[in-house]
């Protein structure tokens, strides 16, 4: 069983149970101010030690959407060329508006400008006008499917065949799952949890999964709901999201068993 690690910024998680009969540990980071949607490099530096000790679980689940920019991070921890696979509703490729902070909208982009490992980025379930507004420099880097092209009947693992050719680390951020099946802090798309494990299985059948974060729990500033709402439904999520990615795993490694 693949170790999981619960990054804790503001108790996202706490009155949630999916994990809780797994082999897991949980990183306490509920004590930094400032850091949410926006990281200073301060701030940026202290997460990047203290995720620095957790750095051998391959799934993590990183709370709210708000803190996707620790993606970044985890990638910084990669030493081998690799293709990024991000499902997400938002491309997150905007320019930072501040030159000095991490955000959860930039992170992609500071990847590609950054990580020299990087090979290529493919984006799942983005809306059409932010894939429009990506920097034609990164065009080269970058294959993008939109909200809508993905709910069409398409050959995923086909698509992987042709154009995966390194060990993958995939980023799920829940906004690109409807509101039935997640709530999140963030607008959503239209994908069920059956479409995205179908997607998710196309893409990474017979190929190396270097590690897997998961975001986009709703947090307990949005008020929309009521908390135990909230945590009933992202904990149903949480749960069909990792046994959805153990399976795979289990499946990676089936071979060598």
């Amino acid at each position: 069983m693949e170790k999981i690690c619960i990054l804790n910024f503001n108790n996202t998680y706490e009155n949630q149970d999916f994990y809780k009969n797994k082999n897991y540990e949980v990183l306490d980071l509920s004590d930094l101010k400032s850091v949410s949607r926006y990281c200073d490099e301060k701030s940026l530096n202290i997460i990047r030690k203290r995720i620095g000790k957790f750095c051998n679980a391959k799934i993590k689940f990183i709370d709210s959407g708000n803190y996707h920019y620790v993606s970044y991070l985890m990638l910084e921890k990669i030493k081998e060329p690799f293709i990024l696979v991000l499902f997400d509703h938002h491309t997150d490729m905007q320019p930072s508006f501040f030159r000095e902070l991490m955000s959860c909208g930039c992170w992609v982009k500071k990847t590609l400008d950054n990580n020299k490992y990087i090979e290529k980025v493919i984006i799942i379930g983005a809306k059409e006008s932010l894939i429009e507004s990506i920097d034609k420099r990164y065009e080269n880097k970058i294959i993008c499917f939109n909200e809508k092209f993905i709910k069409t009947n398409y050959n995923w693992e086909e698509f992987s065949k042709e154009n995966i050719n390194l060990p993958i680390y995939i980023s799920i951020d829940k906004d690109i799952i409807n509101s039935k099946e997640a709530i999140t802090d963030w607008d959503q798309g239209s994908l069920t949890l059956k479409e995205l494990k179908e997607i998710y299985i196309g893409i990474c059948k017979k190929h190396e999964i270097i590690g897997v974060d998961i975001c986009g729990d709703s947090s307990y500033d949005n008020k929309i709901f009521s908390n135990n709402y909230n945590d009933e439904i992202n904990n149903r999520s949480n749960k069909e999201i990792l046994n959805m990615i153990e399976e795979e795993f289990d499946y990676e490694l089936a071979p060598n068993m």
